[in-house]
């Protein structure tokens, strides 16, 4: 699996990852993490299967679903 875009929140604090599986197949999960705390990224909130045949559906889709997406 491979990252192939990160969308961050303004704040730095929430993320969307999408992800390609290797084999055409893409995907999103959501990440967040606490500033005080230096542990990193946390999973978070919504995700998809890799049934998305490109990432910007795949971006698409992660629109529809993670409410702060649509606030920046």
């Amino acid at each position: 699996m491979k990252v192939v875009k990160s969308i961050n929140d303004i704040t730095g604090t929430l993320c969307v990852d999408i992800i390609s599986n290797g084999e055409g197949h893409f995907s999103y999960k959501c990440f967040r993490r606490d500033p005080e705390d230096n542990s990193g990224w946390y999973p978070y909130g919504a995700e998809s299967y890799f049934v998305y045949s490109n990432c910007q559906d795949a971006e698409k889709a992660a629109y529809k679903v993670v409410s702060w997406l649509n606030k920046e």
